[in-house]
């Protein structure tokens, strides 16, 4: 893209000095600007993106030409959702489909139904995503090879991609996986040519079929498709996008992790999950706003590996990374509950003092949450201060026991009147918690009736 925008000042000229010449010429020299087709190398910021198509439909807007407009409509959507404007990328989209007079190939007609499709998916619209999303599919079938005046970054491939990531979720995990691997198929089918409209795609695709085939309890078939989804996620496309590729490789490699240790393989699983950490502090170190939230990931992935294994101090180092990755985030929830984990690990090794004054550090950032919005955290305070009055109770303090149980019970009992299926039995785990406090300190009769 570089110099074509370097040289956009000759079309320009003769946009203005000879229409019928100028104008066709400026027209394919933004298009470029807006999709490169050197596509191994690294693309262009989306805001430059943007305005290039911007341009374009400026250009269009002045002529009687209303198939060209459509495209730059739809080109414009692209920038956008590059830009992640959503829900402006959805008006554009429609405009383009939509365009009075226009004629649009069965490709460009599939480009903007997909875009609007994908709009939807980035603002949490999943319902409303369905259909466009199988509009897109049906397009593309129509027109399995685009003529290159229609070229347009979009494909089949995608179009399932997006599909299957819908069902998912909507819930639909058995529906999903089936268009994954219905997607992975094409793609195996596909030439380097061809592939190069779908450079993002596969390596996409094979992680989260990777990752639906586990929800579904596939590990076999899962860990099956790993090598392909590994050789993927490390393709000739890695250098040109690093953020993405690196972010996929971790979610590959905790995917993997989580279907070894279901599988009865706990050594695998802990090493690909302590290759998911260091490909995440790879990640960090280049990229650390998105990075260090995917190191969290990857290191939850490595502690409950290692807990799996009794490893508990491995676990307690990677908790501890843990904990103060959530504090750099001010993420209460989370640090609340590595903080707790912390708790629990070191009450296995035996060090009960430790262990209490991290629950009270638990409990304070929860309840700090829960000040804040009580629907939304007041559960995990309760859970908390059960698992607290646990902690009391084993460095022998029964009377604090007791009224982090007494406040746990209590919290647990109004939550279960609007939810009762699931804070009934809640409810009584917890009193459980309370009698066991109140026999420490010689409640017998009250114990007795919890």
């Amino acid at each position: 893209m570089g110099l074509v925008r370097i040289l956009l000042p000759l079309p320009r000229a003769a946009a203005r000095l000879a229409p019928a010449v100028g104008r066709p010429l400026l027209g394919a020299a933004l298009t470029w600007c807006v999709m490169p087709r050197w596509v191994l190398l690294r693309p262009p910021p989306a805001a430059r993106r943007l305005a290039a198509a911007e341009e374009l439909v400026g250009l269009y807007r002045s002529s009687a030409d209303p198939d060209r407009l459509a495209r730059a409509l739809a080109l414009q959507a692209f920038g956008l959702l590059l830009s992640r404007r959503y829900e402006e990328a959805c008006t554009a989209a429609d405009a383009s489909f939509a365009m009075v007079g226009a004629r649009p190939s069965a490709a460009r007609s599939a480009f903007a139904v997909h875009l609007r499709a994908q709009a939807l998916v980035h603002l949490g619209r999943y319902e409303e995503a369905l259909e466009p999303a199988r509009d897109a599919i049906e397009f593309y079938r129509r027109i399995p090879a685009p003529k290159s005046r229609d070229r347009v970054p979009g494909s089949l491939a995608g179009a399932l991609r997006t599909h299957a990531l819908v069902l998912g979720v909507l819930g639909r995990t058995g529906d999903s996986v089936a268009v994954y691997q219905e997607c992975a198929t094409l793609l195996r089918a596909m030439s380097a040519r061809e592939l190069a409209t779908a450079q993002l795609v596969r390596p996409r695709v094979l992680v989260e079929l990777v990752g639906g085939l586990r929800a579904l309890g596939r590990y076999e078939e899962a860990l099956a498709t790993g090598p392909e989804a590994r050789e993927a996620v490390h393709g000739p496309i890695a250098w040109s996008q690093p953020e993405i590729l690196l972010a996929l490789r971790v979610e590959l490699l905790t995917e993997l992790a989580a279907c070894e240790n279901a599988a009865a393989r706990p050594d695998a699983a802990r090493d690909t999950a302590e290759e998911a950490v260091t490909e995440a502090h790879r990640m960090a170190g280049r990229f650390p706003v998105t990075g260090e939230r995917v190191l969290a990931l990857a290191l939850d992935c490595l502690a409950f590996m290692l807990h799996e294994l009794q490893a508990y101090e491995d676990e307690l180092t990677a908790l501890r990374e843990l904990a103060d990755l959530h504090a750099s985030f001010n993420d209460d929830p989370a640090l609340a509950t590595a903080l707790d984990d912390i708790a629990r690990c070191l009450g296995q090794t035996g060090d009960r003092r430790a262990a209490l004054a991290e629950g009270e550090h638990a409990v304070t950032v929860a309840r700090r949450a829960a000040e804040h919005d009580p629907e939304q955290h007041e559960p995990q305070l309760a859970r908390l201060l059960a698992n607290l009055s646990l902690h009391q109770q084993e460095a022998d303090e029964p009377e604090p026991a007791v009224a982090s149980a007494r406040e746990a019970v209590a919290m647990t009992r109004r939550l279960a009147e609007t939810d009762w299926t699931t804070y009934q039995p809640l409810t009584a785990r917890r009193l459980r918690i309370l009698a066991q406090a109140l026999r420490r300190t010689g409640e017998f009769a009250a114990a007795v009736t919890c």
